[in-house]
């Protein structure tokens, strides 16, 4: 008898689950070995943070973190646009509008929705979301991929709360039309 038969827990449920006709691939995003992923090209990092903090408006703010994002502005990146700005695949789920997930050396992830999934799953939104340790980023796309709206999501250093959130909408242009602060 196996240690996790001990415990109560079968062998199956460190591979696949199957719940309500889904199948879910179990893994683990933070024990994803380092140098399976590739460095990320651009990153938000502390230092960006800070600065964007000192900003005398949301919009320059939401400008400079976009300027060092590996999302920015722009249509919604592809597969491969992921992967060259550094970023491995690294899991998807197995049902209808299931996410996918890309990681980088440095720990930040890009998961990428297309919009085909359910709402009580919050999957039903076409988006692409940049996270690092204190960053949130989601992008929101058009049927088409384009870029109608954002957020973005400071977290505090320390204590973990909101320290600032900036949510903007885009124009007709391609340009940051407005900045919610």
């Amino acid at each position: 008898m196996s240690m996790n038969e001990v415990n109560g827990v079968s062998n199956l449920q460190n591979f696949n689950s199957v719940d309500n006709n889904i199948i879910r691939k179990k893994t683990d995003i933070d024990n994803v070995p380092v140098a399976k992923a590739g460095a990320s090209s651009k990153k938000v990092t502390d230092a960006i943070i800070e600065q964007a903090l000192e900003q005398s408006s949301g919009h320059k703010a939401v400008n400079l973190l976009l300027s060092n994002s590996p999302i920015g502005l722009g249509d919604q990146l592809n597969k491969e646009d992921i992967q060259n700005a550094g970023y491995t695949m690294l899991t998807t789920a197995f049902h209808p509008g299931a996410p996918v997930i890309y990681k980088s050396g440095d720990g930040s992830t890009i998961t990428v929705y297309n919009g085909k999934g359910t709402p009580e799953m919050g999957e039903d939104k076409r988006k692409i979301v940049y996270q690092t340790e204190r960053f949130t980023q989601e992008m929101f796309y058009d049927e088409n991929g384009r870029l109608t709206n954002g957020k973005m999501i400071i977290k505090d250093k320390i204590a973990g709360f909101t320290e600032q959130q900036y949510d903007f909408i885009m124009g007709a242009d391609n340009h940051i039309e407005s900045v919610i602060r």
